[in-house]
């Protein structure tokens, strides 16, 4: 099996204490099976405490017990008492991967980091030419449980994709409104199970999509989200005031990297969800919402971005809102 990754993912090293957010805070977290099991080995004061802060959450996952928005592990140094303790051998598989992702279409793997950690939203923004690596593979899909062809016409077209949203001889809004046009084709053709279709780029569509209503109804959904902080909810309210502005191409750069890893983090998965038009979905509302923040000049870029993946991406409800929910954008 190939397994394919990011040019920045190797160089992602957790920063601990020296994190300006951390993944212990707002949080759920999840303890598996195999951890648990091992947590009721341990013995003495750290065993009992272990066993007296978990729970089954209203889902059946048993998670730790949170105390003030924290995890009760998190201690006063800002350091993890489990890892301290037991070592990075037994944390929980949650923590112990947490911010890599793992996506296994079986004759392949692609692994990413996501924008929710402040580490890793700084080595993705600031990376360029980070998916070389991620071109169209020659691999057998027959034995892989999904549709052979859908697949090689999902790689086909996420590199046709990616062209689009690295034209610098385009504006970023530019570059979006094609890649819109363009998935709505893919999708169509998804749609009527035309997987061998060569599907065009059509530079010249200049019709904008960002405009007040489209934008405005963006920001009402975002509101109307489960909401985890004060701050997100007050950053959403600032950065509605400038719903349907145009956002300035000093940005371009960093919604070019933010397109990539929406890209390569959803873009395949329609292979069972047959939904193409959630990916664009996804930018396009992340363009809108970060975009308008930016342009308060209160908030640093990778904080944003961070915050938007942990408060959207990382919600289950929220997420839902993508592929559940019919809006127009084009």
């Amino acid at each position: 099996m190939k397994n394919i990754y990011p040019s920045y993912f190797q160089k992602f090293r957790c920063i601990a204490d020296k994190c300006p957010d951390s993944c212990c805070r707002g949080w759920d977290v999840v303890v598996d099976d195999e951890t648990n099991e091992y947590y009721k080995t341990v013995c003495g004061e750290f065993g009992e405490k272990l066993k007296s802060l978990t729970e089954i959450d209203s889902d059946g996952d048993r998670i730790f017990i949170s105390q003030n928005e924290r995890c009760p592990f998190w201690n006063s140094d800002e350091l993890c008492d489990i890892y301290i303790n037991l070592g990075e051998n037994h944390l929980c598989k949650t923590c112990r991967e947490f911010p890599r992702i793992t996506q296994d279409y079986t004759a392949f793997s692609e692994y990413l980091l996501s924008f929710a950690c402040p580490e890793a939203a700084r080595l993705i923004l600031g990376t360029d030419n980070a998916y070389d690596d991620f071109t169209n593979y020659d691999s057998d899909f027959s034995d892989c449980g999904y549709n052979a062809d859908l697949m090689r016409f999902l790689l086909n077209t996420r590199e046709k994709l990616k062209g689009i949203f690295t034209d610098k001889s385009l504006p970023f809004s530019g570059r979006l409104n094609v890649a819109v046009q363009f998935c709505n084709k893919v999708q169509n053709a998804i749609d009527d199970f035309d997987y061998s279709t060569d599907i065009a780029v059509d530079k010249g569509y200049t019709t904008d999509i960002i405009n007040k209503k489209s934008s405005s109804e963006i920001f009402n959904a975002h509101k109307g989200f489960d909401i985890m902080t004060d701050e997100w909810r007050e950053i959403l309210c600032k950065a509605s005031e400038h719903a349907g502005e145009q956002i300035p191409e000093c940005f371009d750069d960093l919604f070019e990297r933010m397109s990539l890893y929406y890209i390569y983090r959803y873009f395949l998965t329609a292979v069972d969800s047959m939904d193409v038009m959630c990916t664009a979905k996804r930018i396009y509302c992340a363009y809108v919402v970060i975009g308008g923040a930016l342009m308060t000049d209160e908030y640093e870029a990778e904080k944003l971005f961070c915050l938007y993946s942990k408060e959207v991406e990382h919600s289950y409800e929220n997420a839902d809102y993508f592929s559940t929910q019919t809006f127009q954008i084009n």
